[in-house]
């Protein structure tokens, strides 16, 4: 999710109260493991050209846990 300011070792802050909207950014779980992906209803797209669009179908099992709201990560400092 590099193209939407989320690097890898972030920390996230999810809020699991927020509605999901079209165009959000979520954690989900399809088909039993976590991920972070922008939320279009009929699919889930990374933020990275390099990896592809995930179509959500019937009988696909897929659940929107929380909005991700924050990324927080480290600045690194030149000595």
């Amino acid at each position: 999710m590099k193209d939407a300011g989320i690097l890898s070792g972030d920390i996230l802050v999810v809020d699991r109260a927020e509605r999901a909207r079209h165009g959000a950014v979520v954690l989900a779980v399809l088909d039993g493991e976590f991920t972070i992906k922008q939320w279009v209803g009929d699919a889930l797209l990374p933020a990275n050209p390099a990896y592809p669009r995930i179509p959500l179908h019937a009988g696909r099992d897929f659940e929107i846990w929380g909005v991700v709201m924050y990324a927080i990560h480290p600045v690194s400092c030149s000595r």
